[in-house]
């Protein structure tokens, strides 16, 4: 007799357990503990959630689930870690015959060492030759970017350029239908914020076509880094281990901050920058320095430009006196921590120009609130708002409150210009976009403050050279008609060119308008000798566009030289001798009537 087996006391389970538990494995205690640690705040966060207990399930052996398994086998192939074999990722460019594997390697490197300085957050790996096949399956978003980044600035690539920029509009195309992304693809569209592709049907005057499409692409990386949660890595926690994927993550992010000044996620400081060897530059230094420079300027910006209305209640309250004053503390505060970092020309030179900008940013408000003031007290001591004869707004400044920021703003501004002649045009090439844009911002403030009276007669002849200089050097930057510096250099030119009433500024009403353009429209009308006349000697458009505001830039620069080719004779003209680049400028040049600005232009933001 063998004993029977007693009786076991039953078992009674709570109601959150159910009855499944009664024959749990490991596996379903890590969903559990998956489940206690899942912070679930929205349906997006649920649905992450399961898509994650799903690739869990998917993962396990298959023993456990044989039908499941034998069906989605090809699947999770990749999930459960065995990858069958097969040829090397097909590289469609390199598919089709627009690329060769020696091609793609010289441009990887030339991206190494002429592009990734300035913005270094592609991934080292990716920019290895020996690594192709693998970048081309795994960061096939970023591998283009690079590619159409390094053969943008090389004439006999552009061939070359133009397929590497068709591919990538597919990519991202694919990405914004899709809905998806990865943290690759964020890098690829960073990179090309910072150096737009060239368009093949653009107008010939640039006027921040390119800082539009920056904008977008800033925005689509910034959409997928939500849909990824990146932007809960920059708070570290107990449980992170410092991996080599949560590092990119949050360079990625910290990256997105920097293009985009309106991300306010706080950041930590530890990024896997660090020089390999002691001759290379410290790309954390540099990007801590530009982040650190990217706050002053987000702050700046909601104290000061955050809405017209409150700029107008500013500029006549005063107020602004003490932001300004705050702001130049932290500007000295900052350049005591990061303008003796060492480093490469080029890099050294962008950060400055970074730095010089926003001081120029943060000291031309005062400018403005000054002229606004003036202007006011002009139109009240006139009947109808109109004087008979021109004033000097600026014709004393030292004399005015804001004299201290009025000069330094003018510092700012031909210390851009400065900076950016001393580079060499190879070099500007390779720099980013934002870089350029700093002398198409300065050089319309001085007009602005030459068109004022701000500036002497020594100082407008030293400004003009400046002027001139920065010109050529964009045209030398250049590498085909339409590029982005000829385009920009023509919209400094035009500006340029019409010489300004000193101080008539405060004429304003019917007359600012009525003979520039039609009712309604943006199309310049045809003026008549007297009108030409009345126009030339009555600046009253000065103070109704913006320095910040390229589109209004490009309208005033080309209503004022849209004029009868006899009355050019009475126009600033520049020294034509150097006519370096790919041409010089056409001194005839001027817009025609039927073409009509995009009214949607971007605002100046540089960072």
């Amino acid at each position: 007799m063998h004993p029977q087996p007693q009786p076991q006391p039953q078992q009674h389970l709570a109601p959150e357990q159910g009855y499944a538990s009664l024959d749990r494995t490991p596996h379903d205690d890590a969903v559990d503990d998956t489940v206690a640690a899942t912070d679930l705040q929205n349906p997006s966060d649920a649905l992450d959630f399961l898509a994650q207990v799903a690739e869990r399930d998917a993962a396990r052996s298959p023993g456990e689930r044989p039908h499941e398994q034998t069906a989605g086998a090809g699947a999770h192939a990749h999930g459960n870690g065995h990858i069958p074999s097969q040829q090397p990722t097909i590289y469609p460019l390199l598919q089709t015959g627009q690329l060769s594997v020696e091609m793609v390697s010289t441009l990887l490197l030339r991206y190494h060492d002429k592009y990734h300085p300035y913005f270094p957050i592609a991934n080292v790996d990716a920019m290895t030759p020996q690594r192709l096949w693998t970048t081309a399956s795994d960061q096939k978003h970023l591998l283009t970017a690079m590619l159409t980044v390094a053969s943008r600035d090389v004439q006999e690539w552009q061939q070359t350029h133009e397929a590497c920029s068709a591919h990538m509009q597919d990519l991202i195309a694919n990405l914004v239908y899709a809905g998806t992304g990865s943290v690759e693809a964020i890098e690829a569209l960073l990179i090309l914020s910072e150096w737009p592709p060239r368009q093949p049907r653009c107008p010939s005057i640039g006027r921040g076509e390119e800082d539009a499409a920056a904008w977008m692409l800033v925005g689509t990386a910034i959409r997928i880094g939500y849909l990824l949660g990146i932007d809960r890595t920059g708070f570290r926690t107990a449980n992170d281990g410092n991996t080599d994927g949560l590092d990119r993550k949050r360079l990625a992010w910290a990256a997105c901050y920097i293009s985009d000044r309106q991300i306010s996620v706080r950041l930590g400081k530890a990024f896997c920058l660090k020089p390999k060897q002691p001759w290379q530059d410290d790309y954390a230094a540099i990007f801590q320095a530009n982040l650190d420079l990217t706050q002053l300027f987000s702050n700046a910006h909601d104290v000061l430009y955050a809405t017209k209305d409150r700029s107008q209640q500013l500029h006549m309250g005063g107020e602004y006196v003490k932001y300004i004053d705050d702001f130049r503390v932290s500007l000295r505060i900052w350049h005591s921590t990061w303008g003796m970092l060492s480093c490469s020309a080029p890099l050294k030179a962008s950060v400055t120009l970074c730095y010089e900008y926003l001081r120029l940013y943060i000291n031309a408000f005062a400018y403005q609130a000054t002229l606004n003031r003036l202007v006011a007290k002009a139109q009240a001591a006139s009947p109808n708002g109109v004087l008979a004869t021109s004033i000097a707004l600026f014709a004393d400044i030292a004399s005015t409150p804001d004299a201290r920021f009025i000069y330094e703003a003018i510092d700012a501004a031909t210390s851009i210009l400065s900076v950016f002649n001393s580079l060499d045009p190879l070099i500007l090439r390779t720099m980013p976009l934002k870089l350029w844009l700093c002398v198409i911002y300065s050089g319309t403030f001085l007009y602005k403050a030459r068109c004022t009276g701000v500036m002497g007669a020594e100082q407008t002849r030293r400004v003009k050279q400046m002027i001139h200089d920065a010109v050529d050097k964009l045209q030398k930057a250049s590498t085909c008609a339409n590029d982005v510096g000829d385009r920009y250099s023509r919209l400094l030119r035009l500006l340029w060119r019409k010489p300004p009433s000193r101080g008539d500024v405060s004429r304003t009403g019917e007359s600012a308008t009525q003979h520039a353009y039609a009712a309604g429209t943006s199309m310049p009308l045809q003026l008549g000798p007297g009108d030409m006349q009345q126009q030339m000697q009555n600046p009253a458009s000065i103070n109704a566009f913006s320095w910040l505001d390229l589109g209004a830039v490009g309208d005033f620069a080309t209503t004022n030289n849209s004029l009868p080719s006899e009355s050019l004779d009475g126009l600033d003209r520049f020294d034509d001798s150097s006519n370096g680049g790919f041409g010089s400028f056409d001194q005839g040049f001027t817009i025609p009537l039927q073409y009509v600005w995009n009214t949607a232009s971007p605002y100046g933001v540089m960072f």
